[in-house]
């Protein structure tokens, strides 16, 4: 395994699209790279907000090992990774990049015509354009002391 595989992908910055008329995407190439040899991205809806969360493969795979590790599983724990993984999709992009996204997810983020795709270091979030502009500005010590304290 090279270093690069035991180093999770972080992904940062912002791109709005416009979603084309079969209501694609384009997922950016530079987090095609970031993403492996994997053409996958995992998109669950989030139960509160009105994005997606979106995970690469190996994210995705280092995410169920987690659960796999964390011990006995009842059965309210079972449900409700059923009710989570009900609403998701597995998303795939074309050689163009371009992703198809099912109406139900975008109904789920309330989308007219364009899209956010937010760096959120292990993850990816989605956005309409709309809902992401309410979703800042946000004060947050803890986030701030991350990026912007100490060394």
């Amino acid at each position: 395994m090279n270093a690069q595989q035991n180093t999770a992908a972080l992904f940062v910055g912002s791109f709005t699209h416009t979603l084309d008329a079969k209501r694609r995407m384009i997922f950016p190439s530079s987090w095609r790279n970031l993403a492996g040899d994997s053409n996958q991205l995992f998109a669950f809806p989030h139960p509160e907000e009105k994005c997606l969360y979106l995970y690469t493969a190996a994210e995705m795979m280092r995410r169920i090992d987690e659960l796999r590790n964390s011990g006995s599983m009842d059965a309210n724990d079972q449900q409700a990774i059923r009710s989570i993984t009900a609403g998701a999709e597995l998303l795939m992009w074309d050689a163009q990049g371009r992703v198809r996204i099912g109406e139900n997810l975008l109904a789920h983020i309330e989308v007219k015509e364009q899209i956010v795709l937010v760096g959120a270091l292990t993850r990816i979030e989605l956005w309409s354009s709309e809902n992401f502009d309410l979703a800042l500005p946000q004060e947050s010590s803890a986030a701030e002391n991350v990026f912007f304290g100490g060394y």
